[in-house]
């Protein structure tokens, strides 16, 4: 593919459809009107929100645009006619029935980040950082861009964290921006020549089982963050990640790709590498760039925030950042909304909301952060996960579990087969058919002193927008009750 805005000046006379107009799709299309290209939007929503916006763009720029909401669109394989390319947003699958029609016509499909790549130069393209994982792509997103700009660097976090790629790419931005990319298994299934400087890979467990179908196909596709980097380039990896090591393991990995690899670990000390021991990051970069620093004034907690925190630092001296500029970014960096985040305590009981634990692997990690004290919320809607990978950290840590959602009845079957099997089970189980009862359920079973958790391992579309609107829906039920308690009225 060309390069640069070079291009948006290729696609100039080529009909364009844009398959998913949410943030990233949008993006795309504000992009595309600078050149006055012909192109169709497409959304199954059509209760979307957008015409007017758009209208007014086609009309701002000047430029051919049709729009398509219709929740049947899939099943119009007609709307190809005259497509030369398409760009997806990363909620479009492949099974897709526009998507399959425009396999077999051989149509090019790229992902929206593809398309947000390509308009990057290539001396851009070297102030690249993508992070890619199960869990914590988020807060190692934003921490990085806090430790580049706490070190006087223009940077910003783009792309899954909901500031798409595209968004940020082309004219009108400083040629020293440092983009920090955070990439999700979806917007990888697509790309083509996306290759960032450094790539981050965190952790690999299971996760959108529904939509990749086996561990194997989504650790393939999350990989796929390494597919085109070469000489000079920078991979960092997890090493205490199981699926991680077995991938590095792979004949032919390394082979002739001659990009540098660094590793880190919580278990094990690494040369050259990247380790914890104590309080504090050992680092060798190089035989010239080592170092340690010590992070026992950060406000993160838990192992996973330990490897959340050496990624970060690796990705900083690889840039050639200050010890003492990334100390001081660790120390002020406070935990993101909804990940461990304390809500309040009511009655004598400690309340967090984990809303983004959206798979089993992320609830655990919350879970190890307490003792045999929780009452867990716990469901939402099924991404053909194994919950049964829970019950160990529940039995060290939950009392009760209250179940909601889509899932609940496949969590409840999971463990009263657990109990058949074991003979018991050391916590109890509730279900709720609303996210109120549940929130009152927690209240009546959790005791003084104990801790109520929301950590649902679960994405949240089948009672939410999406897990935001989750966690600041449990937060204000909880508030609400605070505020009542309060007042006396409760």
């Amino acid at each position: 593919m060309p390069n640069s805005s070079r291009w948006l000046d290729d696609l100039k006379n080529k009909k364009i459809m844009v398959l998913g107009l949410g943030k990233s799709g949008i993006s795309v299309i504000e992009k595309l009107s600078e050149k006055s290209l012909d192109v169709i939007a497409v959304d199954l929503n059509p209760a979307l929100n957008i015409g007017c916006q758009l209208d007014f763009m086609a009309k701002e720029k000047n430029f051919k645009l049709e729009v398509r909401l219709d929740e049947e669109a899939d099943k119009k394989p007609g709307l190809l006619d005259g497509v030369e390319m398409i760009i997806v947003s990363p909620g479009i699958s492949n099974e897709n029935g526009l998507v399959k029609a425009a396999d077999n016509k051989g149509i090019p499909i790229i992902s929206e980040i593809e398309f947000g790549w390509q308009l990057l130069d290539e001396s851009e393209k070297k102030n690249t950082i993508a992070v890619t994982g199960t869990n914590g792509k988020t807060t190692v997103v934003t921490l990085i861009q806090k430790i580049f700009a706490g070190s006087g660097l223009d940077a910003v976090s783009c792309g899954n964290i909901g500031n798409p790629l595209t968004a940020v790419s082309g004219k009108g931005f400083s040629p020293d921006l440092i983009r920090v990319i955070e990439v999700s298994s979806f917007q990888l299934e697509r790309i083509k020549g996306f290759n960032p400087f450094t790539g981050i890979m965190l952790n690999i467990t299971g996760d959108h089982m529904d939509r990749h179908h086996s561990m194997k196909n989504y650790a393939q596709i999350k990989f796929r963050l390494f597919s085109n980097s070469g000489a000079g380039q920078w991979g960092i990896f997890n090493a205490d990640d199981a699926n991680i090591c077995s991938w590095l393991r792979r004949a032919g990995f390394y082979s002739g790709r001659g990009f540098s690899v660094l590793q880190s670990s919580i278990k094990k000390q690494i040369f050259p590498g990247i380790y914890y021991k104590n309080g504090r990051v050992l680092y060798e970069i190089s035989s010239k760039v080592s170092g340690e620093i010590d992070i026992t004034d950060s406000s993160l907690v838990g192992n996973h925030n330990i490897s959340n925190m050496m990624a970060c630092i690796a990705a900083a001296k690889i840039f050639g950042l200050k010890d003492n500029s990334i100390k001081s970014a660790i120390r002020d960096f406070k935990n993101l909304e909804h990940r461990t985040e304390f809500v309040a305590e009511v009655d004598g009981i400690r309340v967090f909301n984990d809303s983004k634990a959206t798979n089993p692997d992320a609830a655990i990690c919350a879970l190890k952060s307490f003792n045999k004290e929780v009452t867990l919320i716990l469901g939402g809607k099924d991404k053909d996960m194994d919950f049964s990978v829970m019950i160990p950290a529940m039995e060290e840590t939950v009392e009760n579990v209250i179940l909601i959602g889509e899932a609940g009845p496949k969590i409840a079957s999971c463990f009263n087969n657990y109990r058949f099997k074991k003979g018991r089970m050391s916590f109890s189980v509730y279900s709720c058919s609303s996210f109120k009862e549940a929130v009152d359920k927690c209240f009546k079973v959790a005791g003084k002193g104990k801790v109520i958790l929301l950590s649902p391992a679960c994405a949240s579309f089948d009672m939410f927008k999406d897990y935001n609107d989750r966690g600041k829906q449990f937060k204000e039920l909880v508030l609400e009750r605070a505020l009542r308690k309060k007042d006396g009225k409760q």
